[in-house]
């Protein structure tokens, strides 16, 4: 009988033991932060500042052809994620994920609008970015030979002549920025590659310290890209799903987006 009770006795202490031991080690985990926010160089250069202020209707096109400036993108960022993993074409998506988003954002705001609160996270290296979009966004753009004539344009994230319905919902599958680029899940499950340049190189977590992730809209470049809008039905309207656009950017301009790491 007194042995039975030693081992029951014994095992009791060895499970408390594992079980204070758990915690200990939970509680001695390192840990840092990330501040990730977005960037738009166009928006916060003094040249530019003043165009940025839109109405809700758009004034007639030019012509045929209606050259105008692009300023910023007005769309919906649902969730961004981070991950220690990486991202890489031909895998699956089967890598461990942290959101940094506590609610699903559903509304459209300008690039340069969004915040995102500072975030704890275990201390290492991180390698990739998931960010979710809806599908419907607007381009904001200006009048090339007017800057005070602006324009908020209805698009799609899928073509130019994709459908078009301003009171669609609808999300589009994630971006997934990585060290070779973004990339998207293809109809077989699988990792592949939407642009090579755009691309993260990762980041690094300490004890102690912030690390600052910037999503910078045209990759830090001031000078905007010119757009060519293509009235194609003659209306004078810009009507999306029907007229088309085409994109014209500084040299300096490679692609759309990139990230700027920095410590704090």
């Amino acid at each position: 009988m007194k042995t039975k009770i030693l081992i029951c006795l014994f095992f009791t202490a060895l499970i408390l033991s594992i079980g204070c031991s758990k915690d200990d080690e939970n509680d001695n985990e390192t840990t840092g932060y990330l501040q990730f926010k977005t960037l738009n160089p166009i928006s916060t250069s003094n040249k530019s500042a003043s165009i940025l202020k839109f109405t809700t209707s758009n004034p007639a096109l030019t012509g045929d052809t209606t050259e105008t400036l692009l300023t910023s993108l007005n769309f919906c960022i649902g969730d961004v994620w981070v991950s220690q993993g990486e991202v890489e074409a031909g895998n699956p998506d089967d890598l461990e994920w942290i959101r940094l988003t506590d609610v699903t954002n559903q509304e459209l705001k300008l690039f340069e609008n969004y915040s995102f609160a500072a975030k704890e996270l275990p201390a290492g290296t991180y390698k990739s970015i998931k960010i979710t979009f809806k599908n419907i966004w607007y381009r904001h753009v200006v009048l090339a030979s007017d800057p005070t004539v602006k324009y908020e344009l209805l698009e799609t994230m899928g073509s130019t002549f994709a459908p078009c319905d301003e009171n669609d919902t609808s999300w589009v599958k994630p971006n997934y920025f990585s060290v070779g680029g973004n990339h998207n899940l293809n109809d077989s499950g699988v990792f592949e590659v939407a642009s090579e340049g755009e691309k993260i190189g990762g980041f690094t977590i300490e004890e102690g310290k912030t690390a600052v992730v910037s999503w910078r809209l045209f990759a830090g470049v001031t000078e905007p890209c010119i757009n060519y809008l293509y009235d194609l039905n003659g209306n004078l309207e810009w009507d999306c799903g029907i007229d088309d656009l085409e994109e014209e950017c500084p040299p300096e301009i490679e692609y759309m987006w990139d990230f700027l790491v920095e410590y704090e």
